[in-house]
């Protein structure tokens, strides 16, 4: 599950995929996100920034869309600033 950050694109989302590190020098985790080239079907047309989808892998649709998005959940809360929540699961 990741986060839906932008739709600028025609049919691809940009989502945000949140992991934690472990750094064994510190024993310690820390907080890494990866941004992400999503292709999105046009049954899913009311999406907004924020919301949660589940995305699954695919063959490579361009040079760097290689994911669909499989579900989609609303958020609750649409306050909060997207692109800088961390979020791990």
């Amino acid at each position: 599950m990741v986060l839906f950050i932008s739709h600028k694109m025609k049919r691809t989302i940009v989502v945000r995929r949140d992991y934690l590190q472990f750094v064994s020098k510190y024993r310690r985790f820390e907080k890494r996100h990866s941004n992400m080239s999503v292709h999105c079907s046009p049954c899913f047309q009311n999406l907004s920034e924020g919301d949660v989808v589940t995305i699954g892998q695919c063959r490579p649709l361009s040079k760097t869309v290689k994911f669909n998005v499989l579900e989609h959940q609303p958020t609750k809360n649409k306050s909060l600033n997207v692109k800088k929540i961390f979020r791990v699961f």
